[in-house]
């Protein structure tokens, strides 16, 4: 008896066939996800003109993003109002320094890696993205070689430009671009359906 759908096997892209697939992965997550582009505009402004994030920004992100393990509870509980406008306003200073952006962040206690990446995908989505265990799990260690977080973190964001690069269709931002945060968004959704990059 054959299986309905595609099997695993055949959901296994290099970065290449994924830049192809890319558009039918980012158009799934944006339709069951339309409050995140809302959430990016606010704290990406707010980045820009204030300089820093709040609290009530970060409880946003996991209102919008999920709450897995009540991460909310333990960031207000581990994590201070101050702390939070400090490590963010040094992390928006040093946006040209991927690994001195995410240091800043993980400095926010109990916020860890998974969060402090969609806070900067949600600050600067033209230049970040995040990246969680699922994704880990399924892009092969090739790309993401390195036991090192903040190491790691810089190789998926040059994976997530190798793949921009080799996108050739109209995108979903003005001017009919990409953002690195929408080649993420497609990835992640294709890990949760079962694919994987190798």
């Amino acid at each position: 008896m054959q299986s309905q759908g595609k099997s695993r096997e055949d959901m296994k892209l290099t970065p290449d066939q994924f830049a192809k697939h890319l558009p039918k992965s980012y158009d799934k997550w944006a339709k069951h996800n339309p409050r995140y582009f809302h959430l990016e505009e606010k704290l990406r402004q707010k980045a820009d003109t204030v300089g820093y994030l709040e609290m009530a920004d970060l409880i946003a992100i996991t209102r919008v993003l999920g709450n897995p393990f009540n991460i909310r509870a333990r960031l207000q509980s581990a994590s201070s109002e101050d702390e939070v406008k400090q490590s963010t306003a040094e992390a928006i200073r040093h946006l040209g320094e991927p690994q001195s952006a995410l240091r800043a962040i993980l400095k926010i206690k109990r916020w860890g890696r998974t969060y402090s990446t969609k806070t900067l995908r949600c600050i600067s989505p033209q230049n970040y993205v995040a990246l969680d265990s699922l994704l880990i799990r399924n892009i092969s260690p090739t790309y993401l070689s390195s036991k090192d977080e903040v190491d790691r973190y810089v190789q998926f964001i040059g994976l997530c430009q190798q793949i921009l690069q080799k996108v050739n269709v109209p995108g979903p931002r003005h001017n009919n671009s990409w953002f690195l945060a929408d080649v993420e968004i497609g990835l992640f959704q294709f890990v949760w359906d079962g694919g994987r990059l190798t």
